[in-house]
């Protein structure tokens, strides 16, 4: 074989295998990247914590000049005070929590349960259907009550007295071993802690709506999307990542981009061009309540029309009958909407097209679709309220 021979050779053809095996390359293992998200609940325990040492000389004579009595209230009262405290920030937390909560979810769970929005109650949000809401009041749940028992660690000379009588407590003891547990509690949160739905949710509100950092943002498909697939990872929604690399991704996508499209026009970040009431609730009654699904992008388009242009009482009914067995023609009788790029619902499709290539051309996402994955990582550093 020749030189020229070598450098005239065309390189070999990949097989259907190593094709695969390349888009098959979608995850790159990381183990070293501490820190993914810390909820803002330790920006004020950490805060508070020596706020303690501001006591401390005031109780210090209890321990000091050999004094080894038993346990008792005087000795350890630097403790107790110190775990006040850190409960005291628990509450706090806790209630501010509940108060973003009712301020995201009320209206979602108004619409499901037919009532008032005043009427919203925490047994509404116990008893909702709402797959978001569930994830949210169970998180909410077990963060707070292990909240609540990291910080009893403080009161440990008081809880362990009846059964350690012949031991001498240092009046500090409790402190030490408070710290030290709000120290494991905090290194788990770090090497292992993920941002949930609700506070992708607190967060895109916040800086996209509130404009609590920057008065230009606008809402983005990836932002929307974020939020839906932090929700899918607990395996009650299906998941469209599945889809990248894959025609179906683009038009999956454009559910994103029609509904971030929608949602800046009604909160009013763009012009409006067409009837847009879109709102974050309809977005969480939606996703919520699985009517968006990667397998099924037309219906799903169909029921953001609906809700945007009639309303969630609207989209009800349509489900319903949908369920009952109706084709999406019957179902939309009374509620007639015009999807994006075709004519008319159930029209004869563009030849060669789907509706979804006019979204796609026209409201174009500012990234290509790999840009979504980037941006799922949502602002570590947003401290709207509380995050569970």
């Amino acid at each position: 074989m020749t030189q020229n021979d070598n450098h005239s050779r065309e390189p070999a053809a990949e097989t259907g295998a190593e094709q695969t095996g390349k888009h098959a390359l979608q995850h790159i293992p990381i183990i070293g990247r501490f820190d993914q998200y810390r909820s803002s609940y330790w920006a004020a325990a950490v805060a508070v914590l020596p706020i303690r040492y501001m006591l401390r000389p005031f109780f210090r004579e209890k321990w000091e000049n050999g004094n080894k009595t038993a346990a008792s209230l005087a000795k350890h009262t630097y403790s107790a005070l110190t775990g006040f405290f850190m409960e005291g920030v628990t509450a706090y937390y806790a209630y501010s929590t509940w108060k973003d909560m009712r301020s995201i979810f009320s209206q979602a769970l108004a619409w499901e349960f037919d009532k008032d929005l005043k009427d919203i109650s925490f047994s509404d949000f116990r008893n909702s259907k709402n797959t978001i809401v569930q994830q949210t009041i169970g998180n909410y749940t077990r963060y707070n009550l292990r909240r609540v028992g990291v910080n009893a660690t403080f009161f440990l000379p008081f809880i362990l007295k009846p059964f350690s009588r012949t031991h001498t407590w240092h009046a500090e003891t409790g402190v030490d071993m408070g710290v030290a547990a709000n120290a494991a509690y905090l290194f788990t949160d770090v090497i292992s802690r993920k941002s949930t739905p609700f506070e992708a949710l607190q967060s895109t509100i916040d800086r996209k709506i509130n404009h609590a950092e920057s008065f230009a943002d606008q809402i983005e498909p990836a932002d929307l999307l974020n939020i839906y697939e932090r929700h899918a990872t607990n395996g009650t929604i299906g998941s469209f990542l599945g889809q990248r690399g894959t025609p179906k991704w683009d038009h999956s996508m454009a559910l994103f981009t029609r509904m971030a499209n929608l949602m800046n026009q009604t909160y009013h970040k763009i012009l409006p061009k067409e009837q847009a009431d879109f709102s974050i609730p309809k977005f969480i009654y939606l996703v919520g309540h699985n009517l968006i699904q990667p397998g099924k992008v037309e219906q799903a388009m169909t029921y953001i029309e609906v809700a945007n242009r009639y309303g969630i009482p609207a989209l009800k009914e349509v489900v319903t009958d949908m369920q009952s067995g109706k084709d999406m023609r019957q179902a939309l009788q009374r509620y007639p909407v015009t999807l994006p790029g075709t004519p008319a619902v159930g029209a004869p499709e563009e030849a060669g097209k789907k509706f979804t290539d006019k979204i796609l051309a026209s409201q174009a996402m500012t990234a290509p679709p790999g840009a979504y994955t980037d941006k799922t990582t949502m602002d570590k550093n947003a401290n709207l309220g509380a995050a569970i």
